[in-house]
């Protein structure tokens, strides 16, 4: 899924689901930014506030460093249920990483990321369970399993086609745009079509399903019935009409589901407050300063960032480039984050070594 979904329609399930809107925004960021934390900093590192943070996803897929596949199958594919129904495929081929939708695993990361009431940690853990669904028949490893005839063809003179085998590179971006109708070779004629409404739909009801619970154990299902039902038209409606590829990326059409996730947070039932835009510098430049001297960076831009980091690590004038603002930087969005994604990453690691990863013996792991 993308920041559609990760952090407009997240916010308006969770505030719909009894989080206070600052709580809501928490949480909604957190659940974005888990795709955007993606460079590590060594902060302050000559000094008693020397600081590194663990990244939840990579820039480069096709040259993960060491350990760094982890964070696929724990933030971005959570082992399922290879027997699934919707993981038939033509090929009868199965795969213990496969990611299904709703399974035991995804339950357990979710109530693993509610029973810290850690505002932090639900965010992180609503993302992984959310790409259950839309991540669901890839797995979060570098497998010829991922592989889709036809659509990563079109780039492969491009591209090496090495990088296909990694999650659902092979389908583009068409797992994650929620209105997008698309078709999956792979799988057996009965569910080889994606409607990634239908899909992006089931996902929000469960995760307000969950919330719901979690905020109001009192609450009655018939009650949850109904105000999901509430929430998901108003979810449909922002969402639009379906569409095939490659109508996927006007600029027009994902303004428009924005603006509409936004007018919704005005509704008293979502907060009756307007939901900020995303920025993906935000909690980084309110904890984080950047010492370049006589070199000017876009702070807002990841990948100038990521210039800096490679850099940084090759001469030593820069190697003090980062440093906090405060010296009560342990109370900053940011840092928070970060201890929350070091925490969370363990846990579910933990949690799904019996089950999954004992079983196997993957290289880079």
């Amino acid at each position: 899924m993308n920041i559609e979904f990760h952090y407009y329609m997240t916010y308006l399930i969770t505030v719909r689901a009894g989080f206070k809107p600052a709580e809501a925004e928490i949480i909604a960021y957190s659940s974005q930014y888990i795709d955007d934390n993606d460079l590590i900093y060594n902060i302050d590192q000559n000094s008693n506030h020397a600081y590194s943070n663990y990244i939840s996803q990579t820039k480069n897929i096709t040259r993960p460093k060491k350990n760094l596949f982890r964070i696929y199958p724990v933030f971005h594919f959570i082992p399922g249920d290879p027997l699934a129904d919707s993981a038939r495929r033509r090929d009868g081929k199965l795969h213990l990483l496969n990611t299904t939708p709703d399974s035991k695993n995804a339950r357990q990361v979710l109530k693993l990321g509610l029973s810290s009431n850690n505002l932090y940690k639900i965010g992180l853990a609503i993302h992984s369970f959310a790409d259950s669904f839309a991540h669901q028949n890839f797995v979060g490893y570098y497998d010829e399993f991922n592989l889709v005839e036809g659509i990563q063809q079109k780039l492969s003179s491009i591209f090496d086609r090495s990088v296909y085998k990694i999650g659902h590179a092979a389908a583009g971006h068409r797992p994650d745009i929620p209105h997008a109708l698309w078709h999956d070779p792979r799988l057996c004629r009965s569910n080889s079509r994606r409607d990634n409404k239908e899909i992006f739909l089931k996902a929000a009801g469960r995760i307000f399903e969950e919330l719901k619970k979690h905020k109001d154990p009192s609450a009655t299902a018939a009650d949850i019935e109904s105000e999901k039902e509430e929430l998901l038209a108003d979810l449909a409606a922002a969402i639009g009409k379906k569409s095939e590829c490659p109508e996927l990326f006007k600029v027009n059409s994902r303004k428009r589901r924005l603006n509409c996730c936004q007018k919704l947070s005005l509704k008293k039932e979502y907060g009756a407050e307007k939901l900020k835009d995303y920025d993906p510098s935000l909690w980084f430049n309110e904890a984080v300063k950047i010492n370049t001297g006589f070199l000017k960076i876009d702070r807002s831009c990841s990948w100038q960032r990521l210039g800096l980091d490679y850099f940084s690590k090759h001469f030593k004038f820069l190697k003090s480039c980062y440093s906090w603002k405060s010296e009560s930087y342990q109370k900053t969005h940011w840092f928070k984050f970060q201890e929350s994604v070091k925490e969370m990453q363990e846990e579910i690691i933990d949690l799904l070594d019996p089950v999954v990863f004992e079983r196997l013996e993957l290289a880079n792991w």
